[in-house]
C-alpha cells in the first residue's frame, strides 16, 4: 500500500470551464495529484460560473468538484470554512493569488484570511502562492490608481501575507518570493516549486518557417498590447510577411479593453484575434507559430503563459524585466529579451528572428528539456510528497498567534532597500 492510499485532500481553487485566474493550473493540480497516486481522494472547493451551472465538469472516481464560492463575495470564508468542517481532510491545499477571491479590497482580504482560519480550527494546510504584493510594481495605474491605494495595497498585503504564512507550508514559484518572505517576514515554513507545463511536453521542437507570432493571456492590466501592436505595424512596412495572432479575453477588471484595442488597430490586417483558447488547442497553437511574445507591462508572479511556450520548445521574447529574468537565471530557460518599451530595440530583437539570425533549433531544444524537467508529474510528484508530509504533522497552533501576526503589518508594508517594490 502507497503512503498516499486513502489520503483525503481538499483543493480551494479555481477550476474550469470557469474561465478565471488560476483555472488552468487548478485543473493541473487537480489531473496530477490524481495520477501521482493509486488512493488520493480529491475534493474541490471551486468558484461557482456567474452565467449559471457549469455544464461539463471535471470527471474521475477520486474526484468531487463542490462548486460552492463567488467572485467578490464576502461570505466566501463562512462558506468554505462549513465545508472543509463538514468534509473533514487530512490535509487542505490552498491554490491563490492575492485577487483570487476577489477584485474588491475587502472581499479579496476577507478570502486570503481562509487558510489562516482553516488553520485554528485545526486542519493541516498548504498554500501556494503565485504573486506578491511586495514584489510587484504598485506605483504603476493597473496594480494602483493613486498614492491612498497604493498604501492600502501594501499594507492590506502585508497583513494578509503574515496571514497566509500561518499555513503548515507556504509554496512560492520563485526564488526571489522566498528571499523577499524569508528577509522580510522572517518566514522558515517557505518552499519553492517551479511553475512547470500545464500540457505533456512535446516529443522534438517544431522550427516554423512561417513567420507567424503568437502572444496570449487575460489583457488589459499588466499584460497590454499596444506596444506591441505599434511595433507591429512599423515592422510590417519592412517585412509584409510577418503575421500575430493574438488568443485570450479581458482580465476581470478591465472588461472591453480588447474590443477597443481591436478596433483602434483594425487596419492591421495581419494581426488576427482568436478570442479565449481552450487548454486543448494550445500546444497545437504554440507549435504552430515561430515564436511566443509576452507582451507585459510588468510582472506578477510567474509567468503560465511562457511555461507552455517551453513545453512546446518554442523560443520565448520577452521584456528585460522582473520574473523573466528571473526564470532564465534559476530555471535555466533560454529567452530572447529586448528592452521595455524601446520599439527600436524591439525591431532589431524581431528582425533577427525573422532573419534567421538566431539558432531558434537549438533554443527550442534547449526550453524543451527545461520543461521536461519540470513536468507536469514532476512537479504533482512534488505536491504530493509536500501534501504526505504536512498531512504527518502536529495539529498544535502557536498560542501568541495574533501578536505574532498583527503588530509588524505597518513596519512589512514598507519597501525593502534589498526588495524594492518595482519588480
Amino acid at each position: 500500500m502507497k503512503a498516499s492510499d486513502g489520503l483525503h485532500t481538499v483543493l480551494v481553487s479555481t477550476l474550469p470551464p470557469v474561465n478565471t485566474s488560476l483555472s488552468e493550473y487548478g485543473r493541473f493540480l487537480v489531473e496530477g495529484l490524481l495520477s501521482s497516486s493509486d488512493g488520493l481522494q480529491l475534493t474541490v472547493l471551486a468558484d461557482l460560473q456567474e452565467s449559471g451551472p457549469v455544464q461539463s465538469e471535471m470527471h474521475h472516481p477520486r474526484l468531487k468538484v463542490d462548486r460552492c464560492w463567488r467572485f467578490n463575495d464576502w461570505k466566501n470564508p463562512l462558506v468554505v470554512l462549513r465545508k472543509l468542517w463538514a468534509i473533514k481532510p487530512e490535509v487542505v491545499l490552498f491554490n491563490l493569488q492575492f485577487a483570487s477571491f476577489g477584485g474588491k479590497k475587502i472581499p479579496a482580504m476577507l478570502g486570503l484570511m481562509i487558510p489562516f482560519l482553516a488553520r485554528l480550527m485545526g486542519f493541516k494546510v498548504v498554500t501556494l502562492l503565485h504573486n506578491l504584493p511586495d514584489a510587484m510594481a504598485l506605483d504603476q495605474p493597473y496594480f494602483a490608481r493613486n498614492p491612498l491605494d497604493r498604501w492600502l495595497i501594501q499594507t492590506g498585503g502585508a497583513v494578509a501575507t503574515r496571514l497566509l504564512l500561518q499555513s503548515h507550508r507556504l509554496v512560492v514559484t520563485l526564488e526571489r518570493y522566498k528571499d523577499i518572505l524569508e528577509t522580510r517576514y522572517g518566514a522558515k515554513n517557505v518552499e519553492i516549486m517551479p511553475l512547470g507545463s500545464y500540457v505533456k511536453p512535446a516529443r522534438v521542437p517544431l522550427v516554423q518557417k512561417r513567420n507567424t507570432f503568437l502572444t496570449f493571456g487575460k489583457f488589459g492590466t499588466y499584460k497590454r498590447l499596444e506596444f506591441l501592436l505599434d511595433s507591429f505595424e512599423k515592422l510590417s512596412q519592412k517585412h509584409p510577411q510577418i503575421e500575430l495572432v493574438i488568443g485570450g479575453t479581458d482580465h476581470p477588471n478591465t472588461p472591453g479593453y480588447l474590443e477597443a484595442v481591436q478596433a483602434r488597430y483594425s487596419h492591421l490586417k495581419n494581426v488576427r484575434f482568436l478570442g479565449w483558447i481552450e487548454d486543448e488547442a494550445l500546444p497545437g497553437l504554440i507549435r504552430n507559430t515561430k515564436a511566443l511574445i509576452l507582451s507585459y507591462e510588468a510582472t506578477a508572479g510567474s509567468s503560465g503563459p511562457l511555461h507552455l511556450a517551453l513545453s512546446q520548445g518554442k523560443p520565448v521574447i520577452a521584456p528585460d524585466f522582473g520574473d523573466f529574468r528571473l526564470v532564465a537565471e534559476h530555471e535555466g530557460a533560454e529567452l530572447i529579451f529586448y528592452h521595455h518599451q524601446d520599439i527600436a530595440n524591439f525591431e532589431k530583437v524581431f528582425e533577427a528572428v525573422i532573419l534567421n539570425k538566431l539558432d531558434l533549433a537549438k533554443m527550442g531544444r534547449h526550453n524543451l528539456n527545461i520543461a521536461k524537467v519540470n513536468s507536469a508529474e514532476n512537479i504533482a510528484r512534488r505536491y504530493l510528497n509536500l501534501l504526505l508530509s504536512v498531512s504527518h504533522a502536529p495539529h498544535g497552533f502557536a498560542p501568541a498567534l495574533m501578536q505574532k501576526v498583527l503588530p509588524h503589518a505597518k513596519a512589512q508594508a514598507k519597501a525593502s532597500p534589498d526588495f524594492p517594490l518595482a519588480g
